[in-house]
């Protein structure tokens, strides 16, 4: 029985030029031509043809093993590694550096995507249709533009409670810095901006969304109420603010948060991270190996970042600051306390005036006089209401509350008329 072989419709195509040549319709010049080959490895290819026929055309390494094929041994071992628990849901290039930094296993990320196919851990997934927003080039110097947003997750997965990443990246260059927090507050915001002020300095515009920490949304604000406590700050430190008018207008920030949430999430859960003062602890060693890997140069090498000004003080700029005004007796009220200056020669000035109370983020609270300290004491407390989380709210407000109709709903007076109806006919 014949034994047939496999050809390459380019394979073919070569043997036909190669027949044309041994019956002299073409020279040998002129086949080259024709399939792109020079006149030595025609030749070459001419002497197989006239040895072994059409046969010699067909690729060598047919029904061979790759050369690089890794060995079954290592590919039982990688198998065994990806398939345990701690590495559930990792993602074929997380998992292919993981191999490489924890078990000194470097192998390419589509050969790690195909055992992980073949264990059943990685369903590959078609192509989704292409979603085409207008691209926004970088800008030149690190520090003209921070992005800023939050990230609610269950951060710890089931070994802690959800709570908010605060992560803040630097629009020329990627660079990324974030903090864990219960809930996505102005206290938190304003923490981790001082913290990344004192790393790289003051950046020249914040980029965020509308939310109520970075803007007013109540058009009916007096001019005094323009900016928020955050926003106030950032005036202080004279740094712009651009509000997105949609989430992929930041989407250099909205891509980090999608990364952090696949490659963060694993690396603390094979750390044992499950606490958020546990988790920003990880974060000052993770930040730099994160940033070594995402990070680009800027087009421009000059750094747009600035330092703070001369007396200026991020304690006095990050903070809660709200006005007050002195009565008679030299006492104004603040968080349902009252506190009374203390009384002095220079005291006596300060009735009816209006000063600023300063809430710091450690809690205590200051007071001041056209930027000059005030001493006040508290002598009394007022009942006030309870203080509730933002967690607390949130539940209040999934929680489904049962529907009550209105008195004078047209269903429950014919009901009630029903009623009244058989009450009278039995009677």
């Amino acid at each position: 029985m014949a034994q047939g072989v496999y050809m390459t419709q380019k394979a073919l195509y070569r043997a036909e030029i190669l027949t044309k040549v041994k019956d002299k319709r073409l020279n040998q010049r002129q086949a080259a031509e024709k399939v792109k080959l020079s006149l030595r490895q025609l030749q070459r290819l001419y002497k197989e043809y006239l040895e072994h026929g059409a046969i010699a055309l067909a690729s060598k390494k047919r029904g061979k093993a790759s050369n690089n094929k890794i060995p079954d041994s290592l590919r039982a071992s990688i198998t065994e590694i990806v398939a345990l628990g701690k590495y559930e849901g990792f993602r074929p290039t997380f998992m292919c550096e993981k191999l490489e930094e924890l078990h000194s296993i470097k192998i390419s990320r589509e050969t790690t995507r195909q055992i992980m196919i073949e264990c059943g851990v990685w369903r590959p997934r078609k192509e989704k249709r292409p979603v085409v927003h207008q691209l926004r080039q970088r800008r030149s110097r690190a520090g003209e533009l921070l992005q800023v947003d939050g990230s609610p997750h269950a951060w710890f997965e089931n070994r802690g409670e959800s709570c908010s990443l605060l992560v803040l990246i630097d629009d020329a260059t990627g660079r990324t810095y974030g903090k864990f927090c219960e809930a996505e507050t102005t206290a938190g915001y304003m923490q981790t901006m001082t913290e990344y002020i004192n790393l790289y300095g003051v950046p020249l515009a914040v980029y965020s969304d509308k939310h109520g920490i970075f803007r007013v949304n109540n058009g009916q604000g007096t001019k005094r109420e323009n900016f928020t406590q955050f926003g106030r700050a950032l005036h202080e430190l004279e740094v712009d603010q651009i509000y997105a008018h949609s989430p992929q207008a930041k989407g250099r920030v909205e891509r980090a948060n999608q990364t952090l949430q696949d490659r963060l999430i694993k690396e603390m859960r094979l750390a044992d991270i499950g606490t958020i003062d546990e988790g920003n602890r990880f974060l000052e060693a993770f930040w730099p190996k994160y940033n070594k890997k995402f990070a680009v140069a800027p087009s421009c090498a000059e750094d747009a970042h600035r330092s703070l000004a001369t007396g200026l003080d991020l304690r006095a700029v990050f903070c809660q600051k709200a006005e007050r005004k002195i009565s008679k007796n030299l006492e104004f009220q603040f968080e349902n306390r009252i506190y009374q200056v203390v009384p002095d020669k220079a005291s006596k000035e300060l009735i009816r005036q209006t000063i600023t109370v300063s809430k710091h983020l450690d809690g205590s609270v200051a007071f001041s006089f056209k930027g000059n300290p005030i001493e006040a004491v508290r002598y009394d407390e007022q009942m006030g209401g309870v203080e509730i989380s933002t967690k607390e709210i949130d539940l209040f407000l999934r929680q489904r509350k049962p529907h009550k109709l209105p008195h004078d709903n047209l269903w429950l007076q014919q009901a009630r008329a029903e009623v009244r109806m058989r009450n009278y006919l039995r009677t």
